[in-house]
């Protein structure tokens, strides 16, 4: 699976079907509705661009829709590290590296570790 970013909204989606173990449109939606008004169909949007990009599976149970998530929080969260260190290390080369080793040393002992 190649890493997507997300964008808050699906961050904030993403973090619910995290939440839940498993899920339906209308349970993400009742989660997300208590701070926003969002409809339906923007939900249902935004769990399919999920699964698009390979974060969630769908399974139809009775008609419905449930949603999972298809790698862990930690996995998904090493994956973005990675790729924007990657991406910062390539763009920014010697500089990205020493600036990169004066903040480990500036973190505690037992954070460094």
């Amino acid at each position: 699976m190649k890493t997507k970013s997300l964008s808050k909204l699906e961050q904030e989606v993403m973090s619910i079907v995290w939440t839940l173990g498993k899920c339906s449109v209308r349970d993400v939606l009742n989660k997300l509705n208590t701070e926003k008004k969002l409809a339906y169909t923007t939900v249902a949007t935004l769990l399919q661009r999920l699964y698009g990009k390979g974060l969630v599976n769908r399974n139809d149970d009775n008609l419905t829709l449930l949603y999972s998530p298809k790698i862990s929080k930690e996995t998904y969260g090493k994956k973005m590290a990675k790729l924007l260190t990657n991406s910062f290390f390539k763009s920014y080369g010697d500089t990205a590296i020493a600036s990169f080793a004066e903040s480990i040393d500036k973190l505690p002992k037992q954070k460094r570790e």
